[in-house]
């Protein structure tokens, strides 16, 4: 009696395992047929392309090279709002990636452009700068707070005195290795003045307005 039951069972363990086998298999199969079908679609457009494109693709590259001086790296059919171009990539003489459009019909360049990554690379890499810059910059207030005596309400008081008006920015400042408070004050008539106090002494050590400062930024550019 009860070999009658084993045997049913052992069946159904059969024939459960082949279904349950046959599923991963037909997974695993349909995975690869997927990435195989994005292979084929892309090869199938650009045999597509190809067929509407009357220039060659050394064509293409060589009236890219006519405008923007340089080496191609990449050349590709694409449509562009449906119009049939090579994407030539070339790299100028001044080693920056440009993109330019050919027509593949008449070889007339359509459009010459920056590559996106490398704008994108750009961006990240100012960005990055950036916020270095901004760290830097903290941390040299949070040194400079450490040695100053008086606060930056009290530089302010002191700088009033000296000009009167209305204060729109204090910051600590590295004057030549003394910590001050650089207060920029808009006086009655609407001049503006920077006002260096000394953070530890609260002096008054230099009183001068944007006009000057930046013949000064002048005179050192020049």
């Amino acid at each position: 009696m009860k070999k009658k039951f084993l045997v049913p069972a052992l069946a159904a363990a059969i024939v459960g395992g082949g279904v349950a086998g046959s599923l991963v298999n037909s997974s695993a199969f349909a995975s690869s047929n997927d990435s195989k079908s994005v292979e084929v679609t892309g090869q199938q457009e650009q045999q597509q392309l190809a067929k509407e494109a009357t220039i060659t693709k050394q064509d293409a590259i060589s009236a890219a090279l006519k405008d923007v001086a340089g080496k191609a790296t990449n050349t590709e059919l694409e449509d562009e709002n449906g119009t049939v171009v090579y994407g030539v990539s070339v790299t100028d003489n001044k080693g920056k990636q440009q993109d330019v459009k050919v027509d593949a019909k008449t070889g007339k360049v359509l459009k010459v452009e920056a590559d996106d990554k490398e704008e994108g690379e750009k961006g990240e890499k100012a960005e990055k700068e950036g916020k270095e810059s901004e760290a830097a910059d903290q941390q040299e207030q949070q040194q400079l707070a450490k040695s100053a005596k008086i606060t930056a309400d009290e530089s302010n008081a002191i700088a009033l005195k000296e000009v009167p008006g209305k204060v729109t920015n204090t910051e600590l400042q590295d004057e030549n290795g003394t910590a001050v408070y650089g207060v920029e004050i808009t006086d009655d008539q609407g001049k503006a003045h920077d006002v260096k106090v000394d953070a530890k002494t609260g002096k008054v050590l230099n009183v001068g307005t944007d006009d000057e400062n930046e013949s000064e930024s002048g005179s050192e550019e020049e």
